[in-house]
């Protein structure tokens, strides 16, 4: 067990630290990942009424699906999500960790493709409101 976790552990924070490096700029709040397999970023975007209607909107145009932080206990009119980075095939992901005993960006590359392709989408999204 002690294997299976450390290597889920070591995915879960290189995947994380991926999406927090490609996101953080002067138009979303985020915080480095601490352990766990989300995020909370809040975004610096002033044409929205409320974080639903942002989630919204993003979904609609980038099919990137964020839950709204009034889903967790913040006002709506704070533009708090919650995004999950767990789109990717966990049991290929731990077969490599497990034969190369490391996780790079190569590794997230080929194992994680999505959690790529949706936080380019995002990163592109943002900077274009």
């Amino acid at each position: 067990h002690d294997e299976y976790i450390n290597n889920s552990r070591s995915i879960l924070k290189a995947v994380g630290e991926y999406v927090y490096e490609n996101l953080k700029s002067n138009k979303i709040n985020i915080n480095k990942p601490q352990g766990g397999f989300y995020l909370m970023p809040e975004f610096l975007i002033e044409k929205f009424s409320t974080a639903e209607e942002m989630c919204s909107n993003i979904l609609k145009e980038t099919g990137v699906a964020l839950l709204s932080g009034s889903d967790f206990g913040f006002s709506k009119e704070r533009m708090i999500t919650r995004l999950s980075f767990t789109d990717f095939n966990g049991d290929e992901f731990m077969q490599n960790v497990k034969k190369t005993k490391k996780v790079d960006m190569n590794s997230i590359s080929k194992f994680a493709p999505k959690i790529i392709e949706g936080t380019k989408k995002l990163k592109d999204w943002v900077e274009s409101n």
